[in-house]
């Protein structure tokens, strides 16, 4: 039999073209139990990265633990927007998966989660890995996440409609997942054939919401902030420049939205909130009921705000998501005073409206200096010797990277340090971090999407020692993918670590529960195929490690920095909210 393609008519035929028709090109996860007759139709991923333009096949799998499975979509999204797939055998390994579901979630990207359920005809019998009402009762566990986002294809007659409809949650920037079940699926399924649009959407008013703009800012002063949407249109750090530059507006931004901002930009204050740089936080703090707060991408996270509404008394804020993390009824007006506007629409689009807005008619607001060369003033302290300085390691390693990097800060002392210390976004990397679940060991399944997705780019994911423990097993898996993993050694969960003090501050130290035994990164990495160094605390080779990564593209390499825990140097407002 030729498992290549599946029966003619089947419902897993439906399944495989639905995922072709969302142009997605690789699974993740683990097989067995009930994903095996799905999975017999992949073919098997080759282990590097696949090349494009050869035609849609429909996806390979890459075989890969459940916990960095659930990740792999989110890199390969955030990589180059395309979509992933990613699929958990019966049972626990569902919980597993979804680790990377809850982030997709709450950073709105779109992402297939495959999960498998007991067979129906078992229900009662006690089956093992029981997933119905009596056991995990997994369907329900998924609702009570992703509430509309959940599709049980479980009937030949409905499926082709609930494939569709599941479509329609991608297109609209949410993670959806299709639960399996084989007795169904393999039978024959009808295409679902919706009917013809009756109405067409109507145009959203970009230029009453410019003209609105245009008349609110006039001798008030503005600000701009650039949430993390921002970051998936191209063309946002050219048209953000320019705005700011005729405006004379402060740009500030939350850790995902830099990458839709220019290095260049003279009216960069730099980045609020957790790890924030101080001439932004001090910007941010003295927004009152006069200014205009222009927000590209709306970002209400504790990470960015810290549970505090937006303080300017006049609120624009730009999204293209109808319905996206954070929203109340479709609208953020629960975090704003008195006057609000909201513009549902492309956002380049609307950039590029008011750009050329303002090239006709100048702007009447006040505006305010371009920011300091640098944005930091406060004084950050030295390691202990026999370790790193961060500070230098971060400043190092931003003159280093190649064009075209892509990087993700895992759960540790990084997705708070790096951008306090680099202050503004490189032109050369763009960088993200999925702090709003704040899973520990999501680097390995980023960076493992991300350079599938984009194999010509150096693919770098800095994760901790405590983070390194949760992805450990998976280390072999990507060994010839040609990551670079950069491993934050300082023996203890650092973020918990320095925050402790501020949280209960006459807590014996013995009771922090943050000490971590010490682990051999290196031997593990090596035996798992990958190359492995230990960063000199003078980062004397730090060139020498890049030189390696150039001679050997496609050999991963892990590199232990020895950090040290005391010297805090980005900041956390969130520990005074514990």
């Amino acid at each position: 039999m030729n498992h290549a393609i599946p029966e003619n008519g089947s419902g897993y035929a439906l399944l495989i073209d639905m995922l072709k028709q969302a142009n997605i090109s690789l699974c993740s996860g683990v097989t067995g139990g009930g994903v095996i007759h799905f999975l017999k139709y992949l073919a098997p991923h080759a282990g590097q990265p696949h090349t494009h333009g050869e035609g849609n096949h429909g996806p390979s799998f890459f075989s890969l633990g459940e916990y960095s499975a659930g990740f792999v979509p989110l890199g390969s999204y955030l990589a180059t927007g395309e979509i992933g797939a990613c699929v958990a055998t019966t049972g626990a390994a569902t919980k597993l998966l979804a680790c990377g579901l809850s982030d997709a979630k709450l950073h709105d990207i779109p992402a297939v989660y495959l999960v498998p359920i007991s067979a129906p005809a078992c229900e009662g019998l006690c089956p093992l890995q029981d997933t119905s009402a009596h056991g995990s009762n997994i369907v329900a566990q998924l609702r009570a996440e992703l509430p509309s986002g959940v599709f049980v294809l479980d009937d030949p007659a409905t499926l082709g409609e609930r494939l569709a409809q599941a479509r329609e949650q991608l297109a609209q920037h949410k993670p959806v997942a299709l639960v399996l079940v084989h007795d169904a699926l393999s039978q024959p399924a009808a295409a679902h054939r919706p009917a013809p649009r009756q109405h067409e959407h109507p145009l959203p008013p970009v230029g009453e919401f410019v003209k609105a703009f245009a008349r609110h800012i006039e001798g008030r002063r503005v600000t701009l902030l650039a949430g993390e949407e921002l970051a998936r249109c191209t063309g946002a750090p050219e048209l953000t420049s320019k705005l700011c530059e005729q405006l004379g507006a402060a740009a500030v931004w939350s850790i995902n939205g830099s990458n839709g901002i220019a290095r260049d930009n003279a009216y960069g204050y730099g980045y609020i909130g957790f790890g924030g740089n101080d001439a932004a936080t001090q910007h941010w703090q003295s927004l009152g009921e006069q200014d205009v707060l222009l927000v590209l991408g709306a970002c209400p996270d504790e990470y960015t705000v810290n549970l505090a509404p937006y303080a300017a008394g006049n609120l624009f804020v730009l999204t293209a998501l109808t319905d996206g993390y954070g929203q109340i009824d479709g609208s953020f007006q629960h975090r704003a005073g008195e006057t609000y506007h909201q513009l549902v629409a492309p956002l380049e689009e609307v950039l590029a409206a008011l750009v050329e807005h303002f090239v006709h008619q100048p702007p009447r607001n006040q505006r305010m200096a371009p920011a300091p060369a640098s944005l930091n003033q406060g004084h950050r302290d030295r390691p202990r010797p026999g370790h790193v300085d961060i500070v230098q390691l971060f400043e190092a390693l931003d003159q280093r990277w190649p064009a075209g990097t892509l990087g993700f800060d895992d759960v540790c002392l990084s997705y708070k340090d790096r951008q306090y210390v680099t202050q503004r976004p490189n032109p050369k990397a763009r960088f993200f971090s999925l702090y709003r679940g704040s899973a520990m060991g999501n680097a390995l399944g980023l960076a493992i999407g991300a350079k599938v997705a984009a194999p010509a780019s150096l693919v770098v994911a800095f994760t901790g020692d405590g983070c390194f423990r949760l992805f450990a097993g998976n280390l072999s898996e990507a060994s010839n993918l040609g990551i670079l993993l950069f491993v934050l050694d300082n023996g203890c969960y650092g973020i918990v670590e320095q925050g402790l003090p501020v949280i209960i501050p006459d807590l014996e130290e013995p009771r922090y529960h943050t000490h971590l035994p010490s682990m051999d990164f290196c031997a593990m990495a090596r035996a798992c195929g990958w190359k492995s160094f230990d960063l000199a605390p003078d980062l004397d080779n730090l060139d020498h490690l890049f030189a390696q990564s150039r001679q050997e593209p496609g050999r991963s390499i892990l590199v232990r920095i020895p950090v040290d825990a005391q010297q805090v140097v980005g900041l956390n407002p969130r520990a005074r909210n514990l």
